[in-house]
């Protein structure tokens, strides 16, 4: 079946043929702290079909987001990672997080989470803390640089922040600052 498209001389609409289709960008953004293997993306990307996973994975790779390699030279793991072009959707998708934060007010308890999930949104709201910093919610942790927004996860971190989740939720969902969440001790900012 041929893909979609507007059919617009417009880089709004060329750039969304490319990843205006359901799941594509959840897919970035699971990609987006690194190379995972087909079977943890499924397992991450909870209500996704095997058959439109792999419909997505084989047209970002067709259009140069996406690349399928072995993740270690001799090792038998196949996994899918962002190419450098799909790797400058990640500030477009954390901008989205940081835009859809407040939507996260109404949480329903048959809501799928998970903890890496809260990553990307929380950078938008560190962001003034600057450099290199290494986010920690529940078990998850990433390093974004917060100028460019991009994870960079072989940099040294300027600063460690380590946020648990429910208080995850009260910042993603505006019900507290930073700076309150810091002086209340319910989150902690180190230097590295």
């Amino acid at each position: 079946m041929p893909r979609r498209s507007y059919a617009q001389y417009d880089a709004v609409a060329r750039g969304l043929d490319v990843i205006g289709e359901r799941w594509t960008l959840l897919i970035v953004r699971e990609l987006a702290f690194g190379p995972r293997r087909y079977t943890d993306l499924h397992a991450d990307l909870p209500g996704i079909s095997t058959d439109v996973l792999a419909a997505r994975l084989k047209e970002l790779e067709a259009d140069g987001v996406v690349e399928r390699r072995n993740f270690a030279p001799a090792a038998p793991v196949r996994v899918y990672d962002l190419t450098d072009r799909g790797r400058e959707l990640v500030p477009v998708v954390t901008a989205l997080a940081a835009w859809g934060s407040p939507l996260l007010a109404a949480h329903q308890e048959t809501d799928a989470v998970r903890h890496h999930w809260y990553l990307l949104p929380l950078a938008a709201l560190v962001r003034d803390l600057g450099g290199v910093v290494e986010l920690r919610v529940e078990g998850s942790s990433c390093r974004i640089d917060l100028a460019s927004m991009t994870v960079v996860p072989e940099a040294v971190p300027d600063a460690v922040v380590t946020i648990p989740a429910k208080a995850a939720d009260e910042l993603l969902a505006g019900r507290t600052t930073l700076a309150a969440a810091i002086d209340d001790g319910q989150v902690t900012v180190q230097d590295s």
